[in-house]
């Protein structure tokens, strides 16, 4: 599968869920890296008027696991889902601005987890949260019946 049906495919599959609501885009992706990025809104902002924390957490949490997502098979996601069991957050600056980038990386995948690292950036380039998060990989669904 090259890099474009990558990114397609993780377009398609967004459509309709949370991260579409909060309006997270994926933006490229290649085996083992993605990234995504949001729009920022009044509505994303917090009473001082930088993002809210929530809203950065999302897109970490989003990005790492079309990461994951990139380096298994749509069969395999199927019969053996992955899902978050550890996230990290380390906000580093108020983010500001007209959008978010983050960029994610698998560190290692495994049998039974996955590990990531994220980068957050705002539209200036600076870094504004760091992001590492496990995904526990299920064992193999029984069928029904």
């Amino acid at each position: 599968m090259d890099d474009g049906d990558l990114t397609a495919r993780l377009q398609a599959w967004a459509r309709g869920r949370y991260w579409e609501l909060v309006g997270i885009e994926t933006v490229s992706a290649v085996p083992g890296r993605v990234v995504n990025r949001v729009r920022l809104r009044e509505e994303h902002l917090n009473y001082n008027d930088v993002v809210h924390g929530g809203v950065i957490s999302s897109l970490i949490d989003s990005v790492a696991g079309g990461a994951v997502r990139t380096l298994r098979e749509e069969a395999e996601i199927r019969a053996r889902p992955h899902a978050t069991s550890d996230l990290h957050v380390s906000y580093l600056a108020p983010a500001r601005g007209t959008e978010l980038v983050a960029e994610a990386r698998v560190v290692k995948m495994g049998r039974t987890a996955a590990f990531t690292q994220v980068e957050v950036r705002d539209d200036g380039g600076r870094i504004v949260a760091l992001g590492l998060v496990t995904f526990v990989i299920g064992g193999r669904r029984e069928p029904a019946g």
